[in-house]
């Protein structure tokens, strides 16, 4: 079952009796426990129906307990268990019992970052009730949940504002909705999201920070290459991160420089080297401070940093700069 046909099921009042919510996407997975909660209790704050427990400190005795008592004044009683992947291994064997016979009445929901299939528990669960995953969005995928999203207000965008919002914003879906939301306050009562509204609302992100690294490096610019990765180390990003966006840039910045040499027009670079049509001009403009061996010169330091940050203990923040250092004097 995927997350839409649980939803579609919960509107038409079905409500399953074993439901495992997990997955890496924390937006996805939380937006679907809410969707839960509210198809399931009477009112966000109900006494009496809803059972809350965390892995770590549930038994499988209260948890059954609480499964198997009948809902007062409702059709159902909700038992979440939260960070059900912390739930002992001799607990969730204890389970074992109720995933056989549930209550119909209730809707034991558990919710954790991942799962072993391998477990007796998950291999009866999957025979009794309902598993879905909730994976991150690829790249691919970001543009059509944001239609969605969109769609289901009544709102619409254009092909070129969405390609700058997706290059402005990146892949976290919390920062996606939050500035989904700033959007459609900015809008009144217009309907439709243009590139100006845009580039009037969404905040500076980390892609714009990572392409201002680019051009710094490019330049040779050691002070604004540090300062940049520092904000980005402030505001959260883990050096293997930055790394692992620098190098998607440079990818990128690589193969629009090798079609603009070729003239391609920037309508085509956009297409073949997947990257909105509003940044192949500045990309192109960058990728001219870079030789094809100052691109395979950068892609060796990319490789070695990498691999000292995962095998060699040092301070990930100091290889980081000195990564920056090097490429900014390209030896």
């Amino acid at each position: 079952m995927t997350a839409n046909e649980l939803f579609r099921d919960l509107n038409a009042g079905e409500v399953p009796a074993l439901l495992f919510l997990y997955g890496k996407e924390p937006f996805l997975l939380q937006r679907a426990v809410r969707k839960v909660r509210k198809a399931v209790l009477l009112a966000e704050k109900d006494d009496f129906n809803d059972n809350q427990f965390f892995g770590k400190e549930a038994t499988a005795v209260t948890i059954i307990d609480a499964a198997q008592t009948l809902p007062v004044f409702a059709s159902h009683r909700l038992v979440t268990i939260k960070d059900a992947h912390l739930l002992p291994a001799s607990e969730m064997d204890g389970l074992l019992s109720y995933l056989k016979n549930p209550v119909p009445e209730t809707c034991l929901l558990l919710v954790a970052d991942k799962i072993d299939s391998r477990r007796k528990f998950f291999q009866q669960f999957k025979k009794s009730g309902t598993l879905i995953e909730f994976k991150p969005l690829t790249e691919r995928e970001l543009p059509g949940h944001i239609r969605s999203f969109l769609d289901e207000r009544d709102y619409r965008i254009s092909a070129d504002a969405l390609e700058l919002f997706c290059s402005m914003v990146g892949d976290s879906l919390h920062e996606v909705h939050g500035e989904l939301e700033k959007l459609l306050i900015y809008l009144g009562e217009r309907t439709l999201v243009d590139v100006s509204d845009v580039q009037a609302v969404v905040s500076k992100s980390r892609s714009e920070n990572i392409f201002e690294l680019g051009n710094a490096v490019g330049r040779g610019d050691v002070a604004r290459a540090l300062s940049l990765a520092k904000q980005l180390t402030d505001g959260g990003e883990a050096p293997l991160k930055i790394l692992s966006l620098l190098v998607r840039h440079f990818r990128q910045l690589w193969k629009v420089r090798e079609l603009q040499v070729q003239n391609c027009s920037p309508r085509d670079i956009a297409g073949t080297a997947g990257v909105p049509f509003f940044v192949v001009q500045p990309m192109i403009a960058q990728g001219k401070r870079f030789s094809r061996v100052d691109f395979r010169r950068a892609y060796e330091l990319f490789l070695e940093t990498d691999l000292a940050m995962k095998s060699s203990g040092a301070d990930a923040e100091a290889l980081l700069e000195s990564l920056l250092l090097r490429l900014c004097r390209k030896n």
